[in-house]
C-alpha cells in the first residue's frame, strides 16, 4: 500500500506541486479509501470525491491532467518506464556540480543551470517533450540521492518534497527547447491555411484556464450579446461602471470570449482588445482576469510575499551589498519596504528603474502622460510623483495608458503590471527581466506559476525572439539556508518580448 500511496502522491504533486504535505496526505488517504487501487483508476475520480481538500479550479486541473494522461499515447507503462529507469549522466556534469556532490555543498546557480541543460538534453533523447510527471520522477530521484545539494531548504528544514524548484527549472528548460518548433508549427499553419488560428496549448504554460470551453448552455453568440451589453454600459458610464455588480458578473461569464480574442493568431493589438473589452483594463478586472487565468489572487499574494520576504531581502543586502548601486539605494531615505525591495533588486541586477517604472508629475492625466513621456511598447508602471511610496499610478502597454490605479500604493500597481504580462500573453521586457522574474519567485509556493511562452507581436510575427543575456554574471548566490527561498536561477531562459 505504501508504494501505491507514494505513486498517488507523485500523481498529485506533478500537477499541484504547491500543495502542503498535510493536504496531500489527506487527499491520498481519501483516494485509497474511495477504492483507487492504481494510477489507472484516477480517471474515474470525480470532482465531489476530492473537493473537500482543494479548491474547485485545483480539483478540475487535477482531473483534467489525469484524464489527459489516460488518453495520451505516451501514458502507457512502457513510455513512463524510461523516466523511472533514467540514469542521470553525472560523469558529464560540470566540475562544479561534481565537486558540490562530493562535498555535500550547494552548487552555484551557473553550475545548476548547466546541469539542467545537460539533463534536459539527455531526457529528450528518450522523449521529445517529457511530461511534467516524467520530469518529477527524474527530479525526485536526484533530490532523494543528494538532498543536501539539491533539495529546497529554508534554514535546516526541507520544503515539501524538496524538488519544486528543480522540477520547475527542468520543465522550463524543456519548454524553452521546444519553443522553436512551436513557432515553426504556427508559421506553417498560417502559411498553409491563411486564416486565424488559436495558439497551441504549449503557450499556456503556467495557466490553469488559458482557453476555457464555453459554459454550459452558452454559445459564442449569446456571450457576444453580453459583451455588447458591457460595451453599451461603458459608453454611458465610462470606466466607473467597472464597480457595478452586474459588470463583475458579466466579466466572469464572458471570460472564455475574452481569452478567445487574446489568444488568436495573428495577435490583436492592445488597442483592439481595449475597444472590445474596456472593463478588462480596470484595476479590479485586471486582477479578476488573472485570478480566473491562474487560480491565484495576485494582489493578495504579492502583498503577502512582500510582507514576509521583503524585510529578509533588505536585511540580506544590508549584510552583503553586492555593488555600489545597492549601497546607494540602502543609503536613501526610502521607508516603504516594497519600494526599497524593488529598487534593491533593480540595483543588484544592474537594471534601470525606467525599464520597469516611469515617474511623472503627480497631477498628470493619462493624456498628459502620453504626450510628456515616450511610452515604450512593453508594459510600464507609471508613478505620479517623484517618490515610489504611496503615490497614484497608471499602467501603460504598447505606448498607451490603459489603466488608472484605484489604490495609491506601489504594490497594487506592481500587481496590475505583473498580471498584465499573463493576461495579454506578454513576456518580460529585457530591461527588467531579472527583477520581474525574481519578484515572480518571491513566494514560489504562493504563485506556483512560471513564465509562459507568450508570442505576441514583434517586429516580425514569427521571428525568433532574442534571448536575454544570462544573469549569471550579475546575480549573487542568495543562500536559502541563510536568507530566503528561492535562489535566483534560470534567468537565461527568459526571452525578451520586445
Amino acid at each position: 500500500m505504501s508504494g501505491l500511496k507514494e505513486a498517488l502522491k507523485d500523481a498529485v504533486l506533478s500537477v499541484l506541486p504547491s500543495l502542503s504535505p498535510d493536504v496531500i496526505s489527506q487527499l491520498v488517504e481519501k483516494l485509497t479509501n474511495q477504492g483507487v487501487e492504481g494510477l489507472d483508476d484516477l480517471i474515474y475520480v470525480k470532482e465531489d470525491d476530492i473537493l473537500e481538500f482543494i479548491r474547485p479550479i485545483q480539483c478540475r486541473k487535477l482531473l483534467s491532467a489525469w484524464q489527459n494522461q489516460a488518453n495520451s499515447p505516451g501514458s502507457t507503462g512502457v513510455s513512463h518506464s524510461w523516466a523511472e529507469n533514467f540514469k542521470v549522466p553525472w560523469n558529464v556534469m560540470p566540475a562544479g556540480i561534481q565537486s558540490a556532490i562530493e562535498n555535500d555543498q550547494r552548487p552555484s546557480p551557473a553550475d545548476r543551470r548547466q546541469m539542467i541543460r545537460i539533463l534536459a538534453d539527455e531526457m529528450k533523447k528518450h522523449e521529445e517533450n517529457p511530461t511534467r510527471s516524467q520530469c518529477l520522477t527524474v527530479t525526485q530521484q536526484i533530490v532523494r540521492r543528494y538532498p543536501k545539494v539539491f533539495a529546497d531548504m529554508v534554514g535546516d528544514r526541507q520544503i515539501v518534497g524538496g524538488y519544486a524548484s528543480l522540477l520547475s527549472q527542468l520543465k522550463v528548460r524543456i519548454e524553452h527547447l521546444n519553443r522553436k518548433s512551436t513557432l515553426s508549427h504556427h508559421m506553417t499553419q498560417r502559411n498553409e491555411i491563411g486564416n486565424t488560428k488559436k495558439r497551441s496549448s504549449t503557450d499556456s504554460y503556467g495557466c490553469t484556464s488559458w482557453q476555457p470551453i464555453l459554459p454550459p448552455g452558452e454559445s459564442y453568440e449569446s456571450i457576444e450579446v453580453k459583451r455588447q451589453r458591457m460595451e453599451e454600459i461603458h459608453r454611458h458610464e465610462g470606466i466607473s461602471g467597472a464597480q457595478r455588480g452586474d459588470i463583475c458578473k458579466l466579466m466572469e461569464e464572458t471570460y472564455c470570449l475574452q481569452r478567445k480574442m487574446i489568444n488568436e493568431i495573428p495577435s490583436h493589438t492592445i488597442a483592439d482588445i481595449r475597444t472590445k473589452w474596456p472593463y478588462l483594463f480596470a484595476q479590479r478586472h485586471i486582477y479578476g482576469h488573472f485570478e480566473m487565468l491562474t487560480d491565484k489572487k495576485v494582489l493578495r499574494l504579492l502583498e503577502s510575499s512582500i510582507q514576509e520576504g521583503g524585510p529578509k531581502i533588505v536585511q540580506f543586502f544590508k549584510e552583503k551589498p553586492t555593488n555600489e548601486d545597492v549601497r546607494n539605494t540602502l543609503s536613501s531615505d526610502q521607508n516603504d519596504v516594497a519600494a526599497m525591495v524593488l529598487q534593491l533588486l533593480l540595483a543588484h541586477f544592474k537594471e534601470k528603474l525606467d525599464g520597469l517604472i516611469l515617474l511623472t508629475d503627480e497631477f498628470a492625466t493619462p493624456s498628459d502622460v502620453q504626450q510628456a513621456l515616450p511610452l515604450p511598447e512593453s508594459p510600464r508602471l507609471i508613478i505620479l510623483g517623484q517618490s515610489l511610496s504611496n503615490q497614484r499610478w497608471m499602467l501603460s502597454v504598447e505606448g498607451q495608458v490603459v489603466c488608472e490605479g484605484e489604490q495609491p500604493n506601489i504594490v497594487s500597481g506592481l500587481a496590475a503590471l505583473f498580471a498584465s504580462f499573463y493576461n495579454f500573453n506578454l513576456q518580460y521586457q529585457e530591461e527588467a527581466a531579472c527583477t520581474l522574474e525574481f519578484i515572480q519567485r518571491l513566494d514560489t509556493y504562493a504563485f506556483a506559476i512560471y513564465i509562459h511562452n507568450g508570442s505576441r507581436r514583434s517586429s516580425s510575427p514569427y521571428s525568433q525572439q532574442r534571448p536575454l543575456q544570462s544573469c549569471e554574471g550579475n546575480a549573487a548566490t542568495f543562500s536559502v539556508r541563510n536568507t530566503f527561498y528561492p535562489v535566483v536561477s534560470g534567468c537565461d531562459n527568459i526571452q525578451s518580448r520586445y
